[in-house]
């Protein structure tokens, strides 16, 4: 402000103290100094000194650098009055020049004004602005001649500020490495300073550019600035390079605080690295700092985001142990992670948990265990929880009508479900396009395709706009009904109301229609959209293949399949699957190789289910050796083989009369290294019976009935001691081919022991067990417990099929004859 603006203690001071020497009031410029010695008189003895004034204008030309320079360091113990006298210096016209710049500077920096001094600075750097020097000469000659290190620093301090107000951050950094360059040293603040002002405004690849450089230049930072870094890194997305800087930083000396390791583990958190916020967090519980709780709630959220529970576990415990009180927050993360994985068990542990410190539950958490329920599809348990946590006075949301609603949808109770949807309403509950969204889906289930309609109806009417889901199962209820016409009316109406049918859309139509009968309609709709064009249409093909399956046109599904993938189109997984099954049950397995090999071609690996249909179609037509080829197969696309598909092989083999590949299969199948596989009842049967085929071939090699007996008896006796071991007890079907193979063996009673000993371990023996024990009592000529036996077994009201009745018939005559005879 104008010197004439002063107050009068400014201008009491002036005269008091004579500041400025007679000598100098005889100068032009001693007008300035008697508008300040008037501020005593009337206002008619003042001075007209206002920059308007000519007198004025012209003493300011008379002005010299020299002088203003002379009076700046007069006042250099005052560098507030000095400051005003270089701004009202300028005021009336006065340019300053470099050695003006330099003293006021000299004298704000070395008095610590940093206001006026990033004021000033502000006034030089201005992009707007025309006024003053360049400022790094001017920063150079205060270096040159400041008295202290400390005073250059501020100067350098305050200029950064400066240029933080004035200049992007490119400009910014760049006097940052001039200043550096001068011989700066900044302190720590002003490390942070330009570290956040660089964090705020760019990017973190320019937060990183300017820590390396405050690295290379090896100035002191703090925990202040580790957390600067690392959140600028984090908030980019930039994890890894997060935690190498924080170990870096680390190595250099920096000690971060709790609040330090705190931010870092939930930054990293935000960033789905949780491992890495778990290492953080146990090195920060090792170095003795306690952890804040939000951090440790982070932690195993994301951990139970990934399914780690035992180690969310053990940082629940270590929370604990930090003397925090159990909060809802972490033990719903655990509680929602366990529903999810179906362990019900340990998310009740957590549920009473919370409920012993008497902190309650809330919805979230009785969602979470509903729909735990839901995956394990325990339908009424949902339903029972539901009512139960109702009557207890607990709030319940729309998300938990909404699954008991589905829940009694599932279980077709559909007068419960609307009642649900009654008594949330009433409670201002508004449903949404979900809940209604399960009525439809419940009544097209049922089959009730009018109720699902109205559902619909009263959807609209309640201003609800249905999404394409919805109009899916609606659809899908009407082309399973066979209502046509109904079906393309529903497309029509999405249409008008600006849901596109998808390539889904058509699939399900197709789907219904054929699973409904009507494969005819579903073709013509088919053709219809392949030829309009429509994304995904590989949707649509493959749901036309299930529909040829579904329609038992097992040809045309392989056909459309074969014309798709020339295209260079594909089916789906579900549906190549579907396929090989059909083929392989009708005995093709060519066409099953086919579709096999092609989808290996594209890298989609059928499943183990659809290796081992292959591969029992090749047992089924004695091809061993292609059969065998597919299960190596198997192995190298990495599938791990089961039981069952070692068994089919197995069975392959025995029944091939190649009973040393199918015992050379059970001993890899038990004694693997890497994944061994205990047989079941099923596998040990199938060995007893190629015992048994073996056994009875070396009657044509001349070994006599003994020799043949005692052979039988000591292999099925190894056998049902391996299974002994095991724990696993023969079944009907395996107790049929022991006396099977006794019968055969002309040892009766042997069979009969068998036979016994079975109905006392409470097995029932089927119609296959009493035909092989009557086909031995017939071969032997033990026609009378044959018809005791066959009697028992009419008696059970057990019926022998034709072909059995006509052998038995033949044996009983052929007894008869030989009876006769003799």
């Amino acid at each position: 402000m104008p010197l004439w603006w002063w107050p009068k203690p400014t201008a009491e001071w002036f005269r008091h103290k004579r500041v400025f020497s007679w000598g100098i009031f005889s100068h032009p410029f001693s007008a300035l100094t008697a508008s300040v010695q008037s501020d005593y008189s009337s206002g008619d003895e003042k001075l007209d000194v206002s920059p308007d004034n000519e007198d004025t204008r012209k003493r300011s030309r008379s002005l010299s650098s020299d002088n203003v320079v002379r009076t700046l360091r007069c006042l250099k113990m005052n560098p507030a009055v000095a400051f005003a006298y270089f701004q009202d210096t300028e005021s009336i016209g006065f340019h300053h020049d470099f050695s003006t710049y330099s003293e006021i500077i000299h004298i704000l920096s070395h008095s610590q004004k940093g206001k006026m001094l990033v004021s000033l600075f502000c006034e030089i750097i201005s992009p707007t602005g025309s006024r003053g020097p360049e400022i790094m000469p001017l920063i150079y000659h205060l270096r040159e001649n400041c008295a202290t290190c400390h005073t250059f620093s501020f100067a350098c301090n305050c200029l950064i500020k400066a240029h933080t107000m004035c200049h992007d951050v490119s400009l910014t950094i760049e006097m940052f490495s001039h200043l550096l360059s001068l011989g700066y040293v900044p302190s720590t603040w002003a490390c942070n300073f330009v570290l956040k002002f660089v964090a705020q405004s760019s990017d973190s690849e320019m937060v990183i550019t300017v820590y390396d450089q405050m690295k290379c230049s090896q100035l002191t930072l703090d925990a202040h600035s580790l957390s600067i870094v690392t959140r600028s890194l984090c908030q980019g997305k930039k994890a890894d390079k997060a935690f190498q800087v924080w170990v870096e930083m680390i190595e250099m000396g920096v000690k971060p605080d709790a609040h330090a390791y705190s931010s870092f583990i939930i930054y990293l958190c935000g960033c789905g690295k949780y491992d890495l916020a778990n290492a953080v967090l146990q090195k920060g519980s090792r170095e003795g700092f306690q952890i804040e709780a939000m951090a440790y709630n982070k932690v195993i959220d994301g951990l139970c985001k990934e399914m780690k529970l035992d180690e969310a576990e053990k940082v629940m415990k270590k929370k604990t142990e930090q003397g925090y009180a159990p909060d809802v927050h972490g033990h719903s993360y655990l509680i929602r992670s366990y529903c999810k994985a179906g362990d019900l068990e340990k998310a009740w542990v957590h549920i009473e948990a919370i409920l012993s410190c008497g902190i309650g539950i809330n919805c979230h958490i009785v969602s979470y265990l509903l729909q735990g329920f839901r995956q394990l599809g325990w339908t009424d348990e949902i339903t029972a929880q539901f009512h139960k946590f109702k009557d207890s006075g607990l709030h319940l949301d729309g998300i938990l009508y909404n699954i008991a609603i589905d829940a009694y949808c599932k279980f077709g109770e559909m007068n419960e479900a609307v009642k649900l949807l009654k008594e949330m309403m009433a409670k201002d509950l508004a449903p949404d396009k979900i809940h209604y969204t399960c009525l439809v889906n419940g009544y097209c289930l049922k089959g009730d395709i009018e109720n699902a309609r109205q559902v619909f109806e009263q959807m609209l009417n309640s201003n609800i706009k249905p999404d394409i889901v919805t109009y899916n199962i609606l659809i899908s209820g009407y082309s399973r009904s066979g209502l046509a016409m109904e079906v393309f009316d529903l497309l029509e109406h999405m249409i008008d109301q600006g849901v596109e049918p998808n390539s889904l859309t058509y699939g399900v139509v197709i789907d219904g229609f054929c699973r409904a009968g009507y494969l005819r309609e579903a073709v013509l709709l088919f053709n219809a959209v392949k030829e309009n064009g429509i994304d995904n249409i590989d949707v649509l093909y493959s749901a036309m293949v299930c529909g040829y399956l579904h329609s038992g046109k097992t040809d045309l599904a392989y056909r459309l399949f074969l014309s798709v993938a020339r295209q260079g189109h594909f089916v789906d997984h579900f549906s190549c699957s579907k396929l090989i099954s059909h083929l392989c049950k009708d005995g093709n397995v060519k066409d099953a190789s086919t579709v096999f090999s092609m989808m290996l071609e594209k890298n989609d690996v059928p499943d183990l289910i659809s290796y081992t249909m292959l591969i029992s179609a090749y047992c089924k037509s004695g091809d061993m050796d292609n059969a065998r080829l597919w299960f190596h197969s198997l192995v190298e696309q990495g599938l791990s083989a089961d039981v069952i598909v070692y068994t089919v092989l197995m069975n392959g083999y025995c029944r091939s009369g190649r009973l040393k590949e199918a015992c050379e299969l059970f001993s890899q199948m038990t004694s693997d290294v890497i994944n061994p596989i205990n047989p079941d009842v099923v596998a040990y049967t199938v060995l007893l019976d190629g015992q048994l085929k073996e056994t009875l071939e070396l009657r044509w090699q001349g070994i006599t009935k003994e020799s043949r007996s005692f052979l039988l008896r000591a292999k099925q006796k190894y056998i049902l001691s391996s299974m002994k071991n095991l724990g696993i007890e023969p079944d009907v079907i395996c107790y049929t081919v022991l006396i099977d193979g006794q019968c055969k063996a002309e040892c009766l009673e042997e069979a009969r022991e068998l036979f016994d000993e079975m109905l006392q371990k409470g097995l029932t023996p089927d119609v296959y067990t009493y035909t092989a024990l009557l086909d031995g009592y017939y071969s032997q000529g033990e026609i009378a417990k044959a018809e005791d036996l066959l009697q028992e077994m009419k008696d059970k009201g057990m019926k022998p099929d034709e072909l059995i009745s006509s052998l038995l018939k033949q044996k009983t005559l052929r007894s008869q004859n030989v009876q006769l005879c003799l």
